[in-house]
């Protein structure tokens, strides 16, 4: 009897499927997600005192690159402090400009301006455990000034106690900003959804309301990314113990932490904290489908325990050979 219920049920959703890839396929795609040219902040406080600095990758546009740093610091056993500033260097000159910072707030450099005149930061700031509505925020920053004029998301979109993922894409050829935005996926949010579908939206930061776009509209980034983020890893607070070389392959897992190193001749294993990146030179040979060979210096967050993994940052690496898996 089970068998044949099973077998109706099997038959009426793989009918039901059927229907769906149908309509699917004559379904238009949703738009694409673009993410940022960079991604900065503040770094996680660390247990002891010192500090840590953060630089987020380069985004660059002809001769002019802009990055991110953030640092914190702390002091004694009461807690961080916490700053970031957005670095702009173009024709031979650095300036440096201040954003507000606060504990669990994150900035992105989205891409620059058409005109080369500015470029479209975001800033995304939790306030406790869950997600809540009216944490995005989008602003254009002038090169020339640093000057930012700060716009939340859902004051630009009229939304009253509602949540939405809002993801800024970039620009259209006209200088109008473009956000996608989407039904939230967080789990624990307590406010209805602000949209019902996934949609490209126009906005000029004057005050007119956000036009939707096609679906087949297309972002084209000015911009592009270059260098990966940097956190020093030798000058951490929160060290247990000295530095040491091993000779290693390291892989990317599923799994916390995600880069592993597994001691050649050994049957251990260190993870390395997925926090602090690892070198450059390294960085732009790893993915899934590769195992690195190298001569690492690592340094411990955690002391060499029988059945545990040691966690471990990457100062270094050497005589990089890398293969595919």
């Amino acid at each position: 009897m089970n068998s044949l219920i099973a077998l109706v049920f099997s038959a009426l959703f793989g009918g039901l499927a059927l229907v769906a890839n149908e309509q699917n396929a004559t379904k238009a795609p949703e738009p694409q997600w673009q993410p940022a040219l960079s991604y900065g902040g503040a770094p996680e406080c660390p247990e002891h005192v010192g500090s840590r600095i953060y630089r987020s990758a380069v985004a660059r546009l002809s001769g002019t690159t802009v990055f991110i740093t953030g640092t914190v610091t702390r002091e004694n056993a009461r807690g961080c402090q916490a700053t970031a500033e957005v670095q702009v260097d173009r024709a031979g000159k650095s300036s440096h400009f201040k954003l507000a910072a606060r504990s669990k707030s994150d900035f992105s450099i989205i891409d620059f301006s058409p005109d080369s005149k500015s470029v479209l930061l975001a800033h995304d700031y939790d306030q406790d455990e869950y997600r809540q509505y009216g944490e995005v925020s989008v602003g254009l920053m002038s090169l020339a000034d640093g000057k930012i004029e700060w716009h939340n998301a859902w004051d630009l979109f009229r939304w009253k106690d509602c949540d939405a993922m809002i993801e800024p894409q970039g620009f259209l050829s006209d200088g109008r900003i473009v956000i996608r935005a989407r039904q939230t996926v967080m789990v624990g949010h307590i406010h209805p959804n602000c949209v019902n579908d996934i949609g490209l939206y126009a906005l000029d930061l004057t005050g007119s309301l956000p036009v939707r776009l096609p679906d087949s509209t297309k972002v084209t980034r000015n911009g592009k990314s270059e260098r990966p983020p940097f956190q020093a890893c030798l000058s951490d607070p929160d060290l247990v113990g000295s530095c040491f070389k091993v000779h290693g392959r390291i892989s990317a897992y599923n799994g916390t932490p995600t880069l592993r190193i597994w001691r050649i001749g050994t049957d251990r294993l260190l993870g390395v904290d997925d926090d602090i990146p690892v070198p450059e030179s390294l960085s732009r040979q790893l993915d899934w489908n590769v195992n690195a060979y190298a001569d690492f210096e690592v340094c411990p967050f955690t002391r060499e325990r029988e059945g545990e993994m040691q966690k471990v940052c990457v100062e270094s690496a050497e005589h990089i050979v890398v293969r595919k898996r």
